[in-house]
């Protein structure tokens, strides 16, 4: 007897989504208003939500005319990596000219527009959004397996999430972050950028994977590369294929090199980032309704993160987002019943328990700490350090080391002279200023470091007397 044809399965949009990455171009048909049907192909689609996928809009075509005059197409697309396709009826919705969907849509096409020599043909004009209809196998006798990824996504962030959780401090959030992001999820390579608002730029808080930690490295976000875009528009952006439209290595430096200003290449710290990657992804770091950095991580492989990434550093980004507020909230309140007392500049270790050795100031030749009032920029023996926020700290701790001898403060003290401080009036970040100034100086180890006292305190530790230089603005 012969056996009864099945109709085909229907899939969920999800269960699917990974087809669209334009690694086999999606073929899409429309039908003229009078019946005529006709066929070309996309770039790539983009996964919206459970119901809807974007489309791009590149080209004022038949097709484009088509979807017009119906708002009906059907979609075929086929796995890479099985051979199973399937055939998707979509209902066009509008079409978007900017905002995140549109974002996420631009930049990967400029990925695949680079991959495939075509950055002067390939230029979105909008995005186009279809709410999907009806999912369907195209071949009812063809297995459509998942693919086997690199971990096992979900349970790495299950794990990472927990230990995020248990963090008493920004420095461990960090170190935390870093060390999961390799061991759970396998990823080799990522940099935490913080968005600096009075500035509309981002700077580096920490990174992994890099010659060089690249820790208080600027850049504007408008030239911040899928950082940049992820932060503007509250979205994971994602490109699986190397492109110069999104590459965040022009930095001030290059900049001012191209320039001939050779003062400001003097202030900049180089930034971290593979040369050439050949996969991206970056998601927000959301607390409050509000985007305050963001998580880029990247991979010489092409290809190598998928929607299951985004879905899973998505989470994490948000989780780390509202850990670093309410952190920092706590190292701040920490700091309000703390008063700083004068305490001697160094103290040697004692020989024996019982033997105390007399307090001295450090011995070496003096560190020369040069100050710009006009960015508050500082020098460590004529080589740059850190600017901003982070720079008038420094100075305003090591003036005081000079003039009074103290040598301990507390968050608290360094508020309530925020205004000489230029601490901004919302999201000042003071707690990450103070740990990327602790990081900044143990990286130069030139003599002079930050280290925590207590709750809310602090402690300068000097190495070599300081000998000061202020430069008016």
């Amino acid at each position: 007897m012969k056996p009864t044809p099945t109709e085909p399965h229907p899939f969920t949009l999800t269960e699917v989504r990974r087809m669209l990455e334009g690694i086999i171009p999606p073929a899409m048909c429309s039908v003229s208003a009078d019946g005529v049907p006709h066929v070309n192909y996309l770039s790539h689609a983009e996964y919206v939500d459970p119901e809807h996928i974007a489309l791009t809009f590149q080209f004022f075509n038949r097709s484009r005319a088509n979807v017009l005059a119906t708002g009906r197409i059907a979609l075929a697309v086929d796995d890479p990596y099985t051979g199973a396709g399937v055939v998707m009826q979509l209902q066009y919705q509008g079409t978007q000219s900017s905002g995140p969907v549109f974002e996420r849509l631009r930049a990967k096409l400029a990925g695949i527009a680079a991959h495939t020599g075509m950055e002067k043909v390939f230029k979105l004009q909008g995005a186009d959004l279809y709410k999907v209809l009806e999912i369907r196998r195209l071949d009812n006798q063809l297995a459509m397996p998942g693919l086997a990824p690199r971990c096992d996504l979900a349970a790495g962030a299950r794990v990472l999430s927990q230990r995020l959780a248990d963090c008493a401090d920004l420095a461990e959030l960090l170190q935390v972050t870093m060390a999961g992001l390799s061991r759970e999820l396998n990823i080799t390579h990522a940099i935490l950028w913080l968005l600096d608002e009075t500035q509309q730029s981002l700077y580096t808080m920490a990174s992994m994977g890099y010659e060089r930690s690249g820790v208080g490295a600027e850049m504007p976000l408008a030239d911040a590369g899928l950082a940049g875009v992820a932060v503007r528009e509250g979205v994971p952006v994602r490109i699986g294929h190397m492109t110069q439209a999104y590459q965040y290595g022009l930095s001030w430096r290059q900049r001012a090199q191209n320039l001939g200003l050779d003062a400001v290449i003097q202030s900049e710290i180089p930034l971290p980032g593979l040369e050439q990657p050949r996969s991206q992804l970056a998601v927000p770091l959301r607390a409050r309704g509000r985007s305050v950095g963001a998580l880029l991580v990247e991979s010489d492989s092409e290809q190598f993160f998928s929607y299951d990434d985004e879905d899973a550093l998505t989470l994490l980004g948000a989780q780390l987002a509202q850990a670093l507020a309410a952190l920092q909230a706590d190292e701040v309140a920490g700091g309000t019943a703390a008063r700083p007392t004068p305490l001697p500049v160094q103290t040697p270790t004692s020989p024996t328990p019982t033997t105390q050795a007399p307090i001295s100031p450090p011995a070496g030749p003096p560190l020369r700490v040069r100050h710009y009032a006009r960015d508050d920029s500082v020098f460590l023996d004529d080589h740059y350090l850190i600017k901003g926020v982070a720079g008038a700290i420094l100075w305003k701790l090591a003036s005081d080391a000079v003039q009074t001898g103290r040598n301990e403060f507390t968050t608290r003290e360094l508020r309530l002279a925020g205004g000489s401080l230029r601490l901004p009036e919302v999201q000042d970040n003071l707690g990450v200023r103070l740990l990327l100034l602790e990081r900044r100086l143990a990286d130069r180890d030139a003599g002079i470091a930050i280290e925590r006292s207590g709750r809310g305190r602090f402690r300068l530790r000097l190495h070599r007397p300081l000998s000061l230089d202020s430069v008016a603005a």
